[in-house]
């Protein structure tokens, strides 16, 4: 019996301090926008621009990432019967002098790549996102959490269409949505400004410069949704220093 008291006063301790994961949207910078709570949205007429690519900063205590909503746009002069998106997730975001010795990114964690058929008219954005929960559950969900060692991250974007559904290929001005003007209502940017394949890079990285369209808080647009652990509350973590005095204190009576 003693044995099981203290074997349960400790994990009445711990687990009552251990940290708790829930879902939750971890970045955003298009709500705004969209509901014209102010911001803007553009897009880059600067070619190439086939893949465009950002740095984020999370929310506090995001651990992993669960999924995306991705806003597209179609200025080719190309009505698309499908669409391919392909998101690229680095570990690394060089906050320094861009290079080919130096990229933009590094340490990939995953790539995906993600189909939509339908019709993509030419001078429309389309919004991959949930229709009746739009920033609560992700458009796009990821089969499985991609696990994250911090909260700063890079995310590339490449868009393909297709006409014939079988052959997706990147075309200039097929890109993804910039927003500026306000700042994001959830996490933040690492810069002012974006990337864009200026070099014609097709990995998902990016060799020159961040790109400004000489506004503030400019930045892809995106939603990025995640699990977050919790910091335990200063009166939990008091509880937990109550239960480990009281277990020594029992120790020592014991004794």
């Amino acid at each position: 019996m003693s044995f099981d008291f203290r074997h349960g006063l400790l994990a009445a301790a711990f687990t009552l301090a251990s940290a708790t994961a829930s879902a939750a949207l971890v970045f955003d910078n298009i709500s705004s926008p969209l509901n014209s709570q102010g911001g803007t949205i553009t897009a880059t007429s600067s070619t190439p621009n086939t893949f465009m690519g950002d740095g984020y900063v999370l929310s506090a205590g995001t651990t992993q990432i669960t999924g995306f909503d991705l806003f597209a746009y179609n200025n080719t002069g190309v009505n698309y019967t499908g669409l391919k998106l392909n998101v690229y997730v680095w570990g690394g975001v060089n906050t320094g002098t861009v290079s080919a010795a130096a990229p933009a990114f590094s340490n990939l964690l995953g790539s995906y790549s993600f189909t939509s058929s339908g019709t993509f008219t030419t001078g429309f954005f389309y919004s991959f996102e949930d229709p009746t929960n739009p920033g609560a559950t992700p458009g796009i969900a990821l089969n499985s959490p991609l696990n994250l060692s911090s909260n700063t991250v890079g995310i590339t974007v490449n868009i393909q269409g297709t006409t014939d559904g079988v052959t997706y290929t990147s075309a200039n001005s097929l890109t993804s949505l910039i927003t500026y003007g306000t700042l994001p209502t959830t996490g933040s940017l690492v810069f002012n400004g974006y990337y864009r394949n200026g070099n014609n890079e097709v990995n998902g990285n990016f060799t020159s410069g961040v790109r400004s369209l000489g506004f503030t808080n400019q930045g892809v647009a995106l939603r990025v949704y995640g699990n977050v652990t919790a910091v335990p509350e200063p009166s939990t973590v008091l509880l937990m220093g109550v239960g480990v005095l009281g277990l020594l204190a029992w120790r020592r009576r014991q004794a």
